[in-house]
């Protein structure tokens, strides 16, 4: 007997943390936006996952113990998973200097569909018909919230914001497959020591002086990196890859909210149509994961 009700699955499950996660990498994302036209993007991604390091350090070594921390398990798949890491947020930055906010984070979301496709592949979770529905009506609604134009598709960042959707979605089907063998906090550790140790050679040739301002902004990339990547790497950790992917798109209504938040700006009413839509599609899938719990506990007699 289920004690504990639909809502305590909820929690249980990825969904709370992917969402706060979520949140989270798209303030880091505004934030990147607005240092772009300033800072060199190997630089922004460096000092980032630099930082990163540096905060997940003492939290690793108090929660695991340093043998743990110095000894990475599948390391193969730890450094595949860092080098995507590294290629995505690179590819974002680039991406964003040419591209409106709004179209880069569109192309962006290419990955719930790849993580859809490829995770019967690589993760052997095959998903139902109304997860593709909703990965689709969440795309639409993506469309409805930010309508990108014409000029922004051929644009010259196109190409880089479609790499990084492709790196996401090859970091969150990783996420899922170590999440049965490494604890999600060493996982989050070891991608970003990943990401330091690819960027670090090219430091001298990629570093420039950066102000009080920028440099606080960079502090406050590495924080917010740490924590969203980590709760991510929770979420696909716990729950189905497929499972998650519709509700991926939550990234764009906190991004909005964050907009409206920071520069007073208001979603028009095909934005708000999107955002429904968008909701629906996960509420859709949310009632496909419960059914499938519910299932799964169902005597076998």
């Amino acid at each position: 007997m289920n004690k504990g009700g639909p809502s305590s699955e909820i929690l249980k499950s990825g969904l709370v943390p992917l969402l706060a996660g979520l949140g989270m990498a798209a303030l880091s994302g505004a934030v990147m936006k607005g240092l772009s036209t300033e800072l060199p993007a190997f630089l922004i991604v460096w000092i980032r996952f630099l930082g990163f390091v540096a905060i997940m350090v003492p939290l690793v070594l108090w929660r695991q113990g340093k043998a743990r921390m110095m000894r990475p398990v599948l390391p193969w798949a730890q450094l595949l998973r860092g080098a995507m890491m590294a290629m995505g947020t690179v590819c974002f930055v680039i991406a964003a200097r040419t591209l409106d906010f709004a179209e880069a984070i569109t192309l962006l979301y290419i990955y719930p569909f790849l993580i859809t496709l490829l995770a019967p592949l690589f993760l052997n979770e095959p998903p139902r018909l109304q997860t593709f529905l909703g990965v689709a009506g969440g795309f639409v609604g993506v469309l409805l919230v930010a309508r990108p134009s014409a000029q922004g598709l051929v644009n010259a960042g196109t190409p880089f914001a479609l790499a990084a959707g492709a790196s996401i979605a090859g970091q969150m089907i990783l996420n899922r497959r170590l999440g049965s063998a490494v604890d999600p906090l060493l996982t989050s550790f070891w991608g970003a020591c990943v990401v330091t140790m690819l960027l670090t050679p090219f430091a001298p040739w990629i570093w420039q002086a950066v102000t009080p301002e920028q440099a606080g902004k960079l502090a406050l990339l590495a924080g917010m990196a740490a924590l969203s990547q980590t709760l991510v790497t929770i979420a696909f950790a716990r729950s189905p890859a497929v499972d998650l992917a519709p509700f991926t798109y939550m990234e764009i209504i906190a991004a909005v909210g964050i907009g409206f938040a920071v520069f007073g700006t208001l979603p028009d009413t095909w934005s708000f149509l999107g955002m429904a839509i968008i909701i629906a599609s996960g509420v859709m899938v949310a009632r496909i994961q419960r059914g499938r719990i519910t299932a799964r506990r169902q005597p076998k007699i």
